[in-house]
């Protein structure tokens, strides 16, 4: 199922505003755009969606963690952060010309920073890339969200998944027809 009708500009803003659901709390400002965007209605008060995001993404004891390298790991090898996914994400960056900030305070592999990179690769038009970094390091994301759909409490993070879920099948579809 696609979400978009195959433009760029639209599969940008969705790896925006993912990221920003994904990196830090919601705005008033995201929330709206996400309930425009993936057609949602829920009247859930802001600051319970935003301890929704806290419990979901920040509580030690059962956040599941957004890191590829907890998920993309060679057969043999544990699960760990800065795995060896996260490596080849921050060289993948390089190559595309990028550094992260020392201030962003998030590991390289972080699913917020890969979808801020394929924002910047689709307005880019940088299409080769998108397609290896979505079958090289984005193939994870589909489960993840079976982990956030779990732990969610309210409705606006379990549909958020969802979205993200059919999103993601969509971009895995959208490389593999090119192919």
């Amino acid at each position: 199922m696609e979400i978009y009708e195959n433009e760029d500009a639209e599969r940008a803003e969705l790896y925006k505003l993912f990221s920003d659901l994904f990196m830090r709390e919601p705005t008033e400002e995201t929330l709206l755009q996400a309930k425009e965007l993936f057609q949602m209605k829920f009247d859930t008060p802001p600051d319970e969606i935003g301890k929704d995001f806290a419990r979901i993404f920040l509580s030690p004891d059962l956040h599941p963690s957004p890191y590829e390298s907890l998920y993309n790991f060679s057969v043999g090898e544990k699960p760990r952060l800065w795995g060896k996914a996260t490596e080849e994400v921050k060289a993948f960056y390089e190559s595309a010309g990028l550094t992260l900030d020392e201030e962003a305070n998030l590991i390289p592999d972080h699913l917020a920073l890969e979808f801020l990179f394929m924002n910047y690769l689709v307005q880019n038009g940088l299409v080769e890339q998108q397609r290896i970094f979505v079958k090289e390091h984005l193939f994870w994301v589909s489960e993840y969200c079976g982990e956030v759909q779990k732990h969610a409490a309210t409705p606006f993070y379990k549909k958020v998944a969802h979205v993200l879920r059919e999103f993601m099948l969509s971009e895995q579809e959208r490389y593999e027809r090119e192919n």
